[in-house]
């Protein structure tokens, strides 16, 4: 519960902000002009972060960007972002292939995990004996999920003899966005040349305005709609203050949990809940979704406007979270870092490639790097490559790749309960993340097997 209580000032707070929104400013300035960025599409805040990185209190220490704020940033963003898009109405569309999609997020997330523990296990064996072994399940969290989940999961780990476990979660995270970057631009231009493109020709350059990331011309598209008269209150205001209503009553649920699990004496499963209160989040903002659609009060909530508000807490989760890497920490664990990443991140396109091309008909290219970039990066990335190859979404791979992600989420939490056994339910913790390896891989097994049998049918 350290995000919740940490001591920091007002002005401490604002100045943080404020950094990140010059940050980010400066970087959208560096990406308009710079050619790599634009050849790659390396998006504004994750350019953001490592100028962050390089000079703030973990570079040459020109502006005060602390580790530890940063940290708490990543956890309340992350719970703010899932009520965003929680709040959104719910599809009611209902295909075949966004079930695929949330199916093949399952088996990544599995392979992830199975892979990275099976490398922390090899270098406890061998070189680092006293290396945590939950360390391998950051994998998941880092490259499949997203960098706030990494550090929630990793800092609480810090309390059961994981050193400076939510740095190295982001710094995991921090890789998954240049191989989802590097490598997914990589990927699409491969498949460019050799024809596989639906909707792009290979004779056509990207648009400048993916490239720079600037709209340039007069008509520019709206992004969303008011809902309210500006004289009562200001639309955007209405949907900040819904959101912020949300958080407050996940707040007051988890605190009145944390008071029912210490009166009955399990006061040591408290952390834990604290550290999945993104997941209360999420299902607090659907349970007040369904209160307000009951109400009739639906019209005056704008999906548009609580999707960029999503993005504008990712884009600040990002920064904060690259820039929140300490040096020092990757330097300590350099060694299972890179070589996780690398045996991850190849096993992550070996699977993809070889599944989507078995699974799906049609856009094989298209969803092949939707679902790469989204489990190496985040949905952001997903789309920022997905557009390079389907400027105008015609494809349905879009909706498939959002809506997969829900049940993803409700196929995902047994991993999130799973891998959090070890450090609560068993002595040694070393047989305990052994023993949810296990069970993981028998998950893996009746995944992939779900995976086959709804690609046949």
């Amino acid at each position: 519960m350290s995000a919740w209580s940490l001591g920091i000032t007002l002005g401490e707070l604002l100045l943080d902000l404020s950094w990140i929104g010059a940050l980010l400013v400066l970087a959208t300035v560096i990406r308009r002009y710079w050619r790599p960025l634009q050849e790659y599409l390396i998006p504004n805040n994750l350019v953001a972060g490592f100028i962050g990185l390089a000079i703030g209190m973990n570079g040459f220490g020109l502006i005060d960007l602390q580790t530890e704020r940063l940290g708490a940033y990543v956890y309340h963003l992350l719970a703010l972002l899932f009520v965003a898009l929680s709040l959104r109405k719910p599809d009611g569309r209902s295909t075949k292939t966004p079930v695929l999609f949330g199916l093949l997020y399952i088996h990544t997330y599995l392979v992830q995990a199975l892979l990275g523990m099976a490398v922390a296990f090899a270098l406890i064996a061998t070189l680092m004996p006293d290396l945590f072994p939950g360390i391998g399940f950051l994998m998941p969290l880092a490259f499949g999920m997203n960098p706030g989940i990494a550090y929630t999961i990793g800092h609480h780990w810090e309390d059961h003899g994981f050193a400076d476990g939510g740095v190295v979660g982001l710094t995991f995270a921090a890789i998954g966005f240049l191989v989802a970057y590097g490598v997914g631009m990589a990927l699409v231009r491969s498949g460019i040349r050799r024809g596989e493109a639906a909707h792009y020709k290979a004779d056509e350059p990207i648009s400048a305005d993916i490239r720079t990331g600037l709209i340039s011309g007069e008509r520019k598209p709206v992004g969303g709609h008011l809902t309210t008269s500006p004289e009562a209150i200001e639309s955007l205001t209405l949907h900040i203050g819904l959101i912020g209503a949300v958080y407050a009553a996940t707040w007051l649920l988890v605190s009145a949990m944390d008071a029912g699990l210490t009166a009955i004496g399990a006061g040591k499963e408290t952390a834990t809940l604290w550290s999945f209160h993104f997941i209360v989040a999420a299902v607090m903002a659907m349970g007040i979704r369904r209160l307000i659609d009951a109400s009739g009060a639906a019209p005056y909530i704008d999906d548009t406007t609580l999707t960029r508000l999503a993005n504008l807490f990712m884009d600040v989760m990002i920064v904060a979270s690259v820039a929140a890497i300490q040096f020092g920490v990757v330097a300590g664990y350099w060694l299972p870092v890179l070589l996780m990443s690398v045996v991850v991140g190849l096993a992550t396109w070996i699977t993809l490639r070889r599944l989507t091309r078995s699974l799906f008909d049609d856009h094989r290219l298209e969803r092949f790097i939707a679902v790469f970039g989204n489990m190496t990066g985040t949905m952001q990335s997903a789309m920022a490559l997905l557009r390079v190859l389907d400027p105008q979404l015609k494809s349905p791979v879009s909706h498939d790749l959002v809506y997969g992600s829900g049940l993803a989420l409700a196929l995902g939490f047994p991993l999130l309960l799973l891998i959090n056994a070890p450090v609560n339910r068993f002595d040694d913790m070393g047989a305990g993340f052994a023993a949810v390896s296990l069970a993981l891989l028998v998950y893996w097994a009746l995944v992939y097997a779900a995976l086959k049998w709804a690609g046949r049918r």
